[in-house]
């Protein structure tokens, strides 16, 4: 017998990563409903493009998360060639990073921390490198301050590059409304603080929203959670690893504790 039987949960990652997440769902025995909330856009501005072409000034490039390697490469792609930054050394926040890496740039991380956060990968790299590297940070532009700040706390210069937009996906605003009134999801999933903000401005009824409020609300990290509790979720659900799939044992475990299983 499945161990989510037939629970309805909301999936609101962006298109490009909803489909995995709702196909682990489904085969734990859950029903996902997607309705992607935010969607990532290239950054193709002049400054990028000039930066794509100067792989000679930098010894690394550090990743915080799959969209980065993704939106780099396509830019690269775009305006010089990825064999130019084939010396530069990579590091990744965490695994499902380090893993695009390989599938997109063809290579390994050179650096993946031990614990999945920004934090943990400046203490990593301030513990091992010269604070003469010089370093090319590869981030989207809602992307968290902590790695900057941490290689600027720990000594080291680099430059920032800015490679994708997170945008709303205002187009789903009404469809979201009808899957809250109608489908009535039993859980809901976040996988960014944006996801969450997007989320409540897209609901239309106040007593909609407050219905949200007490619903199990699955997040990916301490970043999402922060947000969750900021806005007044009151069963938040934290996997303790921060990937997508540690969110769907997360939520067995919260259903096989409910049922005594």
């Amino acid at each position: 017998m499945s161990r989510l039987p037939a629970v309805k949960v909301l999936v609101t990652r962006p298109k490009q990563q909803a489909v995995q997440l709702a196909e682990q769902l489904d085969q734990a025995g859950a029903r996902p409903i997607m309705v992607p909330l935010l969607t990532f856009r290239t950054r193709t501005n002049m400054e990028n493009q000039m930066l794509s072409q100067q792989a000679d000034r930098f010894d690394w490039l550090f990743f915080s998360s799959m969209n980065g390697v993704e939106h780099f490469h396509a830019l690269v792609s775009k305006y010089s060639n990825m064999e130019n930054w084939k010396l530069c050394h990579i590091a990744a926040v965490g695994r499902k990073t380090a893993e695009a890496v390989e599938r997109v740039l063809g290579r390994k991380a050179d650096l993946v921390p031990a614990a999945y956060t920004a934090d943990c990968l400046a203490e990593t790299f301030s513990a091992i490198y010269d604070p003469s590297s010089r370093i090319l940070l590869i981030q989207g532009n809602l992307s968290r301050p902590a790695l900057a700040n941490g290689l600027r706390q720990n000594g080291y210069d680099f430059e920032k590059m800015v490679v994708y937009d997170t945008v709303e996906e205002r187009g789903n605003q009404e469809l979201l409304n009808m899957v809250l009134q109608k489908d009535k999801p039993e859980v809901l999933t976040f996988t960014s603080p944006s996801s969450i903000e997007a989320f409540l401005s897209f609901i239309s009824e106040p007593e909609v929203e407050k219905d949200q409020l007490d619903k199990p609300c699955l997040v990916i990290g301490p970043t999402t959670e922060e947000a969750a509790k900021r806005h007044g979720f009151r069963n938040i659900l934290l996997p303790a690893q921060y990937t997508a799939e540690a969110m769907i044992d997360a939520l067995l475990h919260y259903y096989e504790q409910r049922t005594g299983e």
